[in-house]
């Protein structure tokens, strides 16, 4: 007698292994979610997978984190880097919608990769029109704003990945503990009332279920860098249109006071 080991079991075992990459395991997740018929499921994992970069779905409170906003300049006399920027840097349309908050649309083995490459130290993530901000406050403040970026200890990634393999063991455990002993896989009655049922989760799908939560990561900021971009439907997507129409207003009126005042 052969003896089938179910994707419930498949996938369990695989989470018991704390250092296997979470791609192949949200895999298993989007196949169990089509066994289930649950687009939630599937949706979430997808996501998790592919990123929230240019997507409609908002980026979970888990993937929301606080880093120091950083910025290298120069002066006539020196030349600074890593230098945190103050609330007073910023130019006045900007200080309410940039600070310190980072909303990582990366796929998982973008951010493993990341981690990998600098196991120590932090990432310089770009912010959303970087060079058109350090433009603006080298204007206003007389030195010169080379690179705008936020500083991202490795430790707050690896505790967004952490936050998604503890969703992946509540899901597994939940799914156990709602079948009956000797069932193989979950119904999709089962599952869709699970999702429905952890805590937190809320990202809605094709069918109106939910997956999402909303956990504070704390930074510890140290010394070393490595550089990687966000984007994705966040902050960029909620907050740039007014600050791209402050800066092109700012630059049409640069270039108007040029022509006005062209000998």
């Amino acid at each position: 007698m052969i003896f089938r080991r179910s994707r419930l079991d498949r996938l369990e075992r695989a989470l018991r292994h704390e250092n296997r990459p979470l791609a192949p395991i949200l895999r298993e997740v989007i196949m169990l979610g089509g066994e289930a018929h649950s687009a939630a499921l599937r949706t979430w994992a997808l996501h998790e997978l592919q990123g929230y970069e240019n997507s409609d779905v908002p980026i979970p409170g888990y993937r929301r984190i606080v880093a120091p906003l950083m910025m290298d300049f120069v002066t006539r006399m020196s030349q600074f880097t890593g230098h945190q920027v103050s609330f007073f840097d910023l130019p006045d349309f900007a200080r309410e919608d940039l600070g310190d908050e980072v909303r990582l649309g990366q796929a998982v083995h973008q951010i493993e990769s990341l981690i990998a490459s600098h196991r120590t130290g932090a990432v310089s993530m770009s912010v959303p029109m970087a060079a058109s901000l350090a433009e603006e406050m080298s204007r206003a403040s007389g030195r010169h704003v080379v690179r705008l970026y936020w500083s991202v200890h490795v430790s707050a990634l690896e505790g967004v990945l952490d936050q998604v393999r503890t969703r992946l063991v509540q899901l597994v455990a939940e799914l156990k503990a709602a079948m009956p002993r000797g069932q193989q896989d979950p119904t999709p009655d089962q599952v869709a009332q699970v999702i429905q049922n952890l805590p937190g989760i809320n990202i809605n799908a094709g069918d109106n279920a939910s997956i999402s939560v909303n956990v504070p990561v704390a930074v510890a900021h140290q010394g070393g860098t490595a550089s990687a971009n966000v984007t994705g439907p966040g902050w960029a997507a909620q907050r740039m249109p007014l600050l791209w129409t402050v800066l092109v207003a700012l630059a049409a009126a640069t270039v108007v006071t040029a022509w006005i005042t062209w000998p």
